[in-house]
């Protein structure tokens, strides 16, 4: 009888318990075993919640130790190591580098080896077991390229050979376009390359596009352009022939003038109009790749900097020759940079920047490989070794533009669909012959030899004194200045008579007077030396210089700069 109720007591349903019960339900059990009379009933209750308030203080206290254990595995766990992913040279067998050194590890199941790509990082436990995948580092060291080795292989770091590093590429560079002089950001370990970075702007600050810019459009160098030509067009266009009569190419040029008479803009267009012609003769669809060069901008405090930039520059123009297309290397304000190496505050500098630049153009062939064009101001402060036969092979000179030369320069910018003034308005049926007698009338006033037009006194070593007119130092950048300047004040006029005008004659000559008037363009008297880049006299004869001045404040004998 008593083995009955034992039983039934641990399983008062008849079938057995797939669990183990709790204290609280065994005791409920056996409370509910209990006759309801029985007076033992009530105190049974009293020791349920006693024994309920317990587990409770149990149950918190069960959970805080799994807790503080959570915690001493955590604190006590050897930490995951992060490796960079190289490939994987067998089925569930990974290649990676972990602290420089080289492991071939296993993969944890969950993770698919087919999505690791290479220069990824890797996540590795202790045992050196891949078991996650956190992706390409965002962050890291960044080097040069210095040598681009077969398809997936990089040589970076010192140009000379030392300290350099061989790199594979990343799983993303593996299409990229690299070429030397490129950044590159590396993983931690140096072994992958993962990024390609722009160029900053002081690496492109060079490049320059160039306009269509037909000969047609550069007025008043008619002797310039020709010079050009022969020098530049005919050995590239008439290969063959010079070929045949074993004529060597000339390497580079030297366009020098006083500033502002279209230095740079027959560069310019030179680039277009030989690239164009290059392009119809050989049917390829060849583009120019003008790379405008500041001179100034080359010079750099730190040792070797300078040197560096020179061999970036031209390594660029062959890179994008071999890519294709025709380099012309533009260097304005030569002086600066190739000047005489005594003659010059950087002589430090120059010193290795001048020897420099003639070891790269000697590894030039002929302008089939980069066209070199500098342009300067003071011609006679570069140094020979620049300007000798085999380098520079050619010396152009850019004079300022005579009375023929300004009448196209007008033209230029004077055209047919501009507003204009009065009767000229007027005669729409023939608005171009109106413009040619327009500019006949300023030409004529301009160039005229009277008091006004007087600019500068130039006293010679010999005694002899020597006027120049306003006309003798005009350019073209003056004449755009003068036309800019009339159409601003047709357009105050518009905006102050609520009339449609446009620019007048008054306009032009106004401008012109303003121009020379001002000295905006022109240095101070006392500045002889920045006097010789706008003249053409040679500094040797000249003993003084004496700006002609006419307003109320210079009445008396105008000052001057004695040399």
């Amino acid at each position: 009888m008593n083995d009955e109720r034992s039983k039934e007591f641990e399983n008062p349903e008849g079938h057995s318990d797939k669990h183990e019960l709790s204290l609280l339900e065994a005791f409920d059990l056996l409370v509910a075993s209990i006759p309801p009379e029985n007076r033992r009933r009530r105190e049974l209750f009293v020791l349920r919640s006693q024994i309920e308030a317990q587990e409770e203080t149990i149950g918190e206290a069960r959970q805080m130790i799994e807790k503080l254990e959570e915690v001493i595995k955590k604190v006590t766990s050897p930490a995951n190591r992060i490796g960079t992913y190289l490939n994987n040279p067998a089925k569930e067998t990974a290649h990676i580098v972990v602290g420089g050194a080289d492991y071939y590890c296993n993969v944890d199941p969950r993770i698919s080896l087919a999505k690791l790509k290479k220069g990824t990082r890797v996540l590795v436990n202790e045992a050196y077991v891949i078991v996650g995948d956190l992706g390409f580092e965002t962050a890291g060291p960044v080097t040069k390229i210095t040598e681009v080795i077969g398809a997936d292989r990089l040589r970076v770091g010192s140009e000379h050979g030392l300290q350099s590093l061989i790199l594979q590429r990343s799983a993303e560079l593996m299409k990229a376009t690299l070429k030397v002089g490129d950044e590159v950001r590396v993983d931690p370990n140096y072994r992958v390359a993962l990024e390609v970075l722009t160029h900053p702007q002081s690496r492109e600050h060079y490049l320059d596009d160039v306009p269509e810019l037909p000969w047609e459009k550069v007025g008043g160098q008619d002797q310039a352009l020709q010079a050009i030509k022969d020098a530049i067009e005919l050995p590239l266009i008439h290969g063959e022939l010079f070929e045949k009569f074993q004529h060597a190419t000339p390497k580079g040029f030297l366009l020098y003038g006083p500033p502002g008479c279209g230095k740079t803009l027959i560069g310019k267009a030179t680039a277009y109009n030989l690239t164009k012609q290059l392009r119809e003769k050989s049917g390829e669809d060849m583009k120019e790749y003008f790379m405008h060069v500041k001179g100034p901008e080359i010079l750099n405090m730190w040792v070797g900097e300078s040197e560096r930039i020179v061999r970036e520059i031209f390594s660029t123009a062959r890179e994008k020759r071999r890519e294709g297309y025709l380099p012309f290397l533009f260097i304005d304000e030569a002086e600066s940079i190739l000047g005489t190496r005594r003659a010059s505050r950087y002589s430090n500098i120059l010193s290795t920047l001048v020897p420099m630049f003639c070891s790269e153009m000697d590894g030039i062939d002929s302008l089939h490989d980069v066209v070199i064009i500098l342009a300067s101001n003071r011609a006679d402060l570069i140094d020979p070794a620049i300007l000798r036969p085999g380098r520079i092979d050619r010396k152009i000179k850019v004079n300022r533009p005579n009375k023929e030369g300004a009448r196209e320069i007008y033209r230029i910018y004077l055209t047919n669909d501009l507003p204009y003034d009065g009767a000229l308005a007027k005669e729409a049926g023939n608005i171009g012959a109106a413009i040619d007698r327009l500019i006949e009338r300023i030409l004529e006033v301009q160039f005229a030899r009277r008091d006004e037009n007087k600019f500068l006194e130039i006293t010679l070593r010999s005694g002899r004194k020597e006027i120049l007119y306003r006309s003798d130092l005009l350019s073209g950048a003056i004449i755009a200045s003068i036309v800019e300047r009339a159409k601003g004040m047709a357009i105050k006029r518009a905006i102050a008579t609520q009339d449609d005008q446009g620019i007048s004659e008054s306009d032009l000559q106004l401008s012109f007077v303003a121009e020379f008037t001002e000295n905006d363009i022109f240095p101070p008297a006392d500045m002889t030396e920045d006097w010789f880049k706008l003249i053409d006299y040679d500094p040797e004869n000249v003993v003084k210089l004496s700006p002609v001045r006419r307003d109320a404040r210079s009445k008396s004998a105008p000052r001057g700069g004695v040399i």
